[in-house]
């Protein structure tokens, strides 16, 4: 799935700072080997894509990708994945379960995208809960 990052346009959507361009490197180094390289992926992505709990399209873009390594029982990094995917649904069922607008107006559909996307993936959560690996 991670190969299919590059097929996105990035550049067109935007996070907390700017361009989402630095998302792909973001998702790819979440699940890499090396745990520093992994903390700081996450550090990025919850900083800018998911800036105090904020759900930008970027971030609604991630989640195909999210689920993805979520699903891989032997990914470096699942717990934090999985505990990355419930605080964007969580936020996005808390801020806005429908339309809704930002202080200037605008539609921020990127909450009900990423609510929808959630409900689409709800028996996925029904077997992290049941995993047998207690951190999940």
């Amino acid at each position: 799935m991670l190969n299919r990052l590059d097929s996105i346009d990035w550049s067109s959507m935007s996070h907390a700072y700017g361009p989402a361009i630095d998302v792909p490197v973001w998702l790819r180094e979440m699940g890499s080997a090396d745990p520093d390289i992994r903390e700081k992926a996450f550090s990025g992505f919850y900083s800018a894509a998911h800036h105090q709990g904020a759900v930008y399209t970027c971030t609604t873009a991630s989640l195909p990708f999210l689920f993805d390594m979520a699903d891989a029982p032997a990914a470096p990094g699942r717990v934090s994945v999985i505990g990355l995917l419930l605080s964007i649904g969580r936020e996005a069922m808390n801020r806005c379960d429908g339309i809704c607008f930002g202080p200037d107006d605008t539609e921020l559909a990127s909450y009900a995208d990423s609510v929808a996307v959630m409900r689409e993936h709800a028996d996925d959560f029904v077997r992290y809960a049941a995993d047998p690996d207690p951190l999940v």
